[in-house]
């Protein structure tokens, strides 16, 4: 109270400090319908195979694909993202988020077509590397061409100098004959999803639904801080100004890999649905059933190059490139080792933005503590495991 008043003097607010962001976990099997997509267009060319779901799965899913339009993945992997210079890397997991529900692939693709033209192209545009403010001169470029479509006005130009010259002619289509693209865009999903997903979407939707209802628990039994950085696993991310709402989505397909991006205010997080929903293949019961964490965390320093890599973090933070720089081995083989690493808990991975984009990995400080209790628990004599 105020000693001079005898009233209580009213709470001060500051106005700088921003509110929680919002937490929404859904299990919406239109993130896996666009992340099967990414891993059949990306595998092909990755000189590694990054995904759990395996190269034969890919293999039969593009050859069906194919069979069913064999320009489909040709459109999809220059607009969506395959490993070509020539193609983008449209940002439509985003776009997720803001459609209405019933979320599912067939709701999204029908959402996609009354989308207002410049945000589709916003989204099949946005790349690493832009400045904050690229919408703007993107929306002049289109309203450029509305005004004469026969040739590039001066934003256009400005807009398309950003893109590496390999893919300006594709960013170029995009800006000059959005509506065409979007029809090729969209037509060449649907080819997709009745070719490959529409098998598969029976099976994730009860695996999605037990990953998401997990990770509801959690969220009941955490902090927010504590909840967030446990379910980013292994990835510092730097949060930026604006950030209004995070969606945690479990994904089948995009396991050890975790996919997140900000647009618009909202960071849209994939991450693997865990083994333990997933289910390990071993008996109920087996008294020689072995705790999957003590195996993948063990099968983790069961690899030279993978204890190459931890050695050299316990020395100080380091980059991709300088990984790759110091064991003598390519950027392609030292990421396909990083993502093993920082799903299994060992290496966390920063995502930083200060003039320009970096990423680079930390050693976690507690793999030797781990791996003693690992070792510990599973000697333990049966007589004294606790029942």
């Amino acid at each position: 109270m105020d000693d001079r008043t005898g009233r209580t003097p009213p709470p001060a607010v500051d106005l700088r400090r921003s509110r929680a962001p919002q937490i929404d976990i859904v299990q919406w099997t239109t993130y896996d319908f666009l992340l099967s997509l990414h891993v059949a267009l990306v595998a092909p060319q990755s000189e590694l195979h990054e995904f759990n779901i395996g190269a034969g799965w890919v293999t039969e899913a593009r050859a069906r694909c194919d069979a069913a339009d064999p320009r489909a993945l040709d459109v999809l992997g220059l607009y969506v993202g395959d490993e070509r210079p020539s193609s983008l890397r449209a940002t439509l997991l985003s776009l997720i988020g803001q459609c209405p529900t019933p979320n599912t692939p067939l709701a999204f693709l029908d959402w996609l077509r009354g989308l207002p033209a410049p945000d589709f192209a916003e989204a099949l545009l946005d790349q690493e590397g832009l400045s904050a403010d690229w919408p703007g001169p993107l929306r002049t470029a289109l309203a450029e061409r509305a005004a004469d479509a026969s040739a590039p006005g001066v934003a256009e130009q400005r807009l398309l100098a950003n893109y590496p010259v390999e893919a300006r002619p594709v960013a170029q289509r995009v800006v000059s004959d959005v509506e065409t693209v979007r029809a090729e865009v969209i037509a060449a999903l649907r080819v997709w999803y009745d070719a490959v997903f529409a098998d598969e979407e029976p099976r994730l939707i009860p695996l999605l639904a037990r990953g998401a209802e997990a990770m509801r628990r959690r969220r009941e039994e955490l902090s927010q801080h504590a909840f967030i950085e446990r379910e980013m696993r292994g990835v510092e991310w730097q949060r930026p100004a604006g950030l209004r709402r995070f969606i945690f989505a479990p994904s089948y397909f995009c396991k050890p890999a975790v996919f997140y991006h900000f647009w618009r205010g909202t960071l849209t997080f994939c991450a693997p649905v865990e083994s333990a929903v997933e289910g390990s293949g071993q008996h109920p019961g087996d008294p020689d059933a072995l705790p999957l964490d003590l195996v993948t965390f063990f099968q983790m320093l069961g690899d030279e190059t993978r204890l190459r890599i931890l050695r050299r973090l316990s020395h100080r933070q380091m980059y991709l490139t300088e990984l790759a720089e110091a064991l003598n081995l390519k950027k392609a083989t030292i990421k396909h080792h990083m993502v093993r690493l920082r799903d299994a808990g060992m290496v966390t991975l920063h995502d930083r933005v200060q003039g320009e984009h970096k990423t680079y990995y930390t050693l976690r400080p507690d793999i030797a503590r781990r791996a003693r209790q690992y070792l510990d628990a599973f000697l333990r004599p049966d007589d004294e495991r606790p029942t």
